[in-house]
């Protein structure tokens, strides 16, 4: 662990946080709305997609495949596979980065562990896509459990991103008491 740590540590450069930004800023925009249209020329209901939804039931999952039709569901599958794995690869990284950088800043390197928890993010979130892509395979076999434990990946994916949030807007407040102490002392 501390290895990995030193490791990101070494990586966490304004430069790579600001290449992460940008990718992340190019797939939310472009790739993900756009990649199953460009690929099978329907429309998808971005709101309507598994991985946005904090959980869902079986019946939700299946109602989802089988309106997508074949084309709808090999886009989804596609981009769940070419857009979402190495989404979550670039979002884990970049979050980290970001927390050891404020981190490092407010001299708060002694809670290192923290700037780990984007990891648990990506981890549910491939974990998550793995579980849609057997779902979509299969189809229309309806794998139950699979959706169930599917369902409970996305609610971690989406607690542990809120959490990050919250690790990050709190760095951020905290830089900014900082400052502010600081001014006045001088």
């Amino acid at each position: 662990m501390k290895h990995f740590y030193i490791f990101l540590t070494k990586l966490a450069t304004k430069r790579n946080i600001s290449i992460g930004l940008f990718l992340i800023v190019l797939f939310n925009v472009i790739l993900l709305p756009k990649f199953p249209e460009l690929i099978s020329a329907i429309e998808i209901d971005i709101k309507s997609i598994l991985d946005l939804k904090f959980s869902y039931s079986t019946d939700v999952a299946y109602t989802l495949f089988e309106n997508l039709g074949e084309r709808g569901r090999n886009a989804y599958k596609l981009s769940e596979l070419f857009i979402d794995f190495p989404y979550a690869i670039i979002y884990g990284f970049t979050y980290a980065f970001i927390i050891i950088t404020l981190f490092k800043i407010n001299n708060l390197e002694r809670f290192n562990i923290v700037s780990l928890t984007p990891f648990l993010i990506s981890w549910f979130d491939i974990l998550e896509n793995t579980g849609i892509i057997v779902m979509l395979s299969k189809y229309p076999t309806k794998l139950v459990t699979i959706c169930s434990l599917t369902s409970t990946f996305t609610s971690l994916k989406w607690i542990f991103a809120v959490i990050t949030f919250v690790i990050v807007l709190t760095s951020l407040i905290y830089l900014i008491i900082l400052k502010f102490k600081l001014r006045i002392t001088n």
